[in-house]
């Protein structure tokens, strides 16, 4: 019996020993786990808060959706208007009716995302009778590999005057993608591009426009810190003018910035751009932009979006032979989660083709938007929008008058009838005022004032999965 205790007190103290000697063994050992590469977890990729240089903002919802479906939607409304034909000191209330569908797709795999918006139907116009298409889609594919993203994105738009006709009198059904929304918004893209759109502001008679963008834009981190950022874009406007007075014209952006995330809230960025802006050779050829900008964004995940830019602006244009000035490239941008209220206010000062009316012109443009929800079933909708253009050049020109100001307030009530139908009733004042009278698509004048108000209904089905 005696034995048997020893034999089991030197098993005992023999297994504490080798337990204890691999201990050991483990702990002088080096570590040879590679250590985890900062890929898409390094915080200048976070999604709800992209680098400050790159064209996507940062959001104000909590949780996105990453869900596959497709969606549809269907608007009907009836509006009055004061101006339908759009006209320099034209009056005269007449109806008109719009039926608008919507077809909206969102597929997500893996490592890339797909979006698609298809917007088509038309406007009746009571006085004279005369039917206007209206047509938009949009696309944007994202892929993302270990340190990056690569975004190709299209918008196209026929629409009969201008971005007064969709989504001024209820709102465009669908996501947005078609129309400017997107799923990001405009980010650190430079002052005016606005996702490198044409930037139109303002209208004159019910003149059909095509509008199309290509944008191809990339973001690739160097450390978790710090990101550099690629964009390249190509837009163009052309109007179905019957006078042929408006100035068609094709713009060519190509930008490259860097990004330094200072902390968890703030980005330091700066950036550099190129713009082409060209015209038919009768008006005015070519204009030639160089920008830099450095900036600085401070964003609080479902609060708040502040982002500041300015810097120095060089162009180049003919007029006559060669002229070069120096100018201000600014923009700065607040989005804010008040309550239940989203609230937008921003300010750009920048160069934009010139709206049809210009061979190029200086813009400042300011915009104040505000969305919240009225109870359960209501939710209201409130923008006001003020530009001022200056023309660049003294000839080529479609009006004569040496600047304008384009100015448009809206208020629009959604209600939510069950899970597939919404009442909506908006209003909407725009106006165009000239400094001097011009005469325009068979109208003389100096302001052009607009003034609609209109009910409607929307459709819009349960999305159907498809994974």
């Amino acid at each position: 019996m005696e034995r048997i205790r020893t034999i089991r007190l030197a098993l005992l103290i023999f297994g504490m020993t080798i337990g204890a000697a691999a201990q050991s063994s483990s702990q002088q050992q080096p570590d040879t786990t590679p250590a985890p590469a900062f890929g898409q977890n390094a915080p200048i990729l976070n999604p709800e808060n992209p680098p400050v240089t790159g064209l996507d903002e940062p959001s104000l919802d909590l949780h996105t959706a990453n869900r596959s479906f497709v969606s549809t939607a269907l608007q009907v409304s009836e509006s009055a208007d004061t101006n339908g034909s759009n006209l320099l000191g034209n009056s005269g209330v007449q109806s008109v009716s719009r039926i608008i569908g919507a077809f909206d797709l969102q597929q997500f795999w893996p490592k890339s995302d797909l979006f698609f918006e298809y917007i088509g139907g038309g406007a009746f116009y009571s006085t004279p009778f005369d039917v206007r298409s209206i047509q938009a889609v949009g696309f944007e594919g994202v892929t993302r590999w270990r340190t990056g993203i690569l975004a190709v994105r299209d918008a196209f738009s026929y629409l009969p005057d201008g971005s007064f006709e969709i989504g001024a009198f209820g709102g465009a059904p669908g996501f947005g993608i078609a129309t400017g929304g997107g799923s990001g918004m405009a980010g650190g893209a430079i002052p005016g591009t606005h996702l490198f759109g044409t930037g139109l502001f303002g209208a004159v008679g019910n003149t059909p426009r095509l509008t199309n963008l290509a944008i191809l834009d990339a973001v690739q981190a160097i450390s978790p810190r710090a990101a550099i950022t690629f964009a390249g874009g190509f837009s163009n406007a052309h109007f179905f003018d019957p006078t042929n007075q408006l100035i068609n014209s094709d713009a060519v952006t190509a930008e490259a910035g860097y990004t330094h995330l200072l902390g968890r809230h703030d980005q330091i960025g700066a950036i550099y751009a190129f713009q082409l802006f060209q015209f038919p050779q009768d008006t005015g050829g070519q204009l030639y932009i160089h920008i830099i900008n450095g900036r600085w964004s401070h964003a609080i995940t479902g609060k708040l979006s502040l982002l500041v830019s300015a810097g120095p602006q060089y162009t180049e244009l003919e007029q006559g032979g060669y002229l070069s000035r120096w100018s201000l490239s600014a923009r700065a941008q607040v989005r804010y989660r008040w309550g239940r209220a989203d609230v937008l206010a921003s300010y750009e000062k920048f160069s934009s083709t010139g709206s049809g009316f210009y061979v190029g012109a200086n813009v400042q443009a300011a915009r104040l938007g505000y969305i919240r929800p009225l109870g359960r079933t209501w939710v209201f909708y409130g923008d006001l929008g003020y530009a001022h253009n200056t023309r660049i050049q003294t000839t080529g020109n479609a009006i004569g008058a040496g600047s304008y100001d384009s100015g448009s307030a809206s208020a629009i009530l959604r209600k939510h009838i069950g899970r597939t139908w919404e009442f909506i009733a908006g209003y909407r004042f725009g106006e165009e005022g000239f400094s001097e009278p011009i005469c325009l698509v068979n109208s003389c004048g100096r302001i052009s004032s607009r003034q609609v108000g209109g009910i409607g209904l929307e459709w819009h089905p349960a999305p159907l999965r498809i994974e």
